[in-house]
């Protein structure tokens, strides 16, 4: 343990892209696996609780802060193995997602170019099983290794153990709340393949560039450039990207509404159900650019909620997102779930 620096109170504000929340108690980085057996060995001789922070890019912390161990995970190392026309990729679970979509795509590897932009750590990928423009994780995951906390053991997740659905996973169940520390997850690329164009936005756009045959490159930079235009820097105001998940509805409620809200944008599954979009339910429900206290709702997109000014609490954050799903509640019966994770909230 001399060698591990075990931080006391430590702000964790500092640490999330929202720069609101309380203190942790303690506060530790870690690079391999012998490092992690040692500062777990630590919380249980202090019976601490342990949370997993990764680039803290899509979490809400408490006022109250966390009352444990935060553990930081660190190693970045990246790594290639070709098989024919396939390439296995690992990624630590430390770097920087973006980081590692920019180096698959400079090597012409598909499967991952979409999600260019999507901020956070490459260990906080699964558990949210990011997407946006027609691309999931979950597509060209293959599989992790992690640190199992209730089982006390490294562990090695298939892609159908971790349970991929939209926004959602095996780390977000319930019962399974502060159970993992991911270490790197594997993903199954293929060379000089084109682009798999789906979104319609996308294609959109890549169209009035009047590029027809878009590289993966030209595709990372369309979306770079679109994510700048609908979604707020984090660097600049404080925030955590698309507050609300997209609602998933019955076909029946999807004909209800159409009867009264004829523009409703949506988009059919593959189930049949109809995906929403949660930032025309916040923007219809009259929040677009409106403040809370020390919070506010993007003028930009609907779908965000910034801490403006950085003097915003996580209560304010929290009850601003409560009275929006309300809102939209009432107007159209439609439940918002948050995309952003509460830590430390009772």
């Amino acid at each position: 343990m001399a060698k591990l620096l075990i931080k006391k109170n430590i702000p964790l504000k500092d640490l999330t892209t929202f720069r609101v929340g309380g203190y942790a108690s303690y506060f530790v980085q870690v690079h391999n696996k012998k490092e992690l057996l040692e500062v777990v060995d630590f919380a249980k001789s202090q019976n601490l609780p342990i949370f997993v922070l990764g680039g803290g890019s899509d979490i809400l912390v408490s006022d109250e802060g966390f009352s444990g161990l935060v553990i930081k995970y660190s190693n970045a190392k990246l790594s290639f193995l070709e098989k024919g026309e396939r390439v296995f990729v690992t990624a630590e679970a430390g770097m920087i997602w973006d980081n590692l979509v920019k180096e698959c795509v400079s090597r012409n590897l598909q499967g991952v170019e979409c999600l260019s932009g999507i901020p956070g750590s490459v260990g906080a990928a699964p558990i949210q099983n990011i997407g946006a423009y027609g691309q999931e994780l979950k597509d060209s995951f293959l599989e992790l290794n992690a640190f199992d906390f209730f089982e006390n053991k490294f562990v090695v997740l298939q892609k159908k153990d971790c349970k991929f659905t939209y926004r959602e996973s095996i780390f977000k169940d319930k019962k399974n709340k502060g159970r993992y520390l991911i270490l790197n997850i594997t993903l199954g690329l293929k060379k000089n393949l084109a682009p798999t164009l789906t979104y319609e936005s996308l294609i959109s756009y890549l169209k009035e560039k009047e590029i027809k045959n878009p590289t993966l490159a030209q595709v990372r930079n369309a979306v770079l450039e679109i994510r700048g235009q609908k979604l707020e820097d984090p660097k600049v105001l404080g925030n955590a990207g698309s507050f609300f998940k997209n609602p998933i509805v019955a076909k029946e409620v999807l004909e209800e509404l159409k009867k009264e809200y004829k523009d409703i944008p949506y988009h059919y599954s593959d189930d049949g159900k109809a995906k929403l979009y949660a930032g025309w339910l916040v923007e219809k429900s009259g929040w677009r650019g409106k403040n809370y206290k020390n919070a506010k709702v993007s003028e930009k997109n609907a779908l965000v909620i910034l801490n403006p000014k950085g003097k915003a609490s996580a209560k304010e954050v929290k009850d601003l997102a409560d009275q929006i799903s309300k809102d939209v509640y009432e107007i159209f019966k439609v439940r918002l779930e948050p995309e952003v994770q509460y830590i430390g909230f009772t």
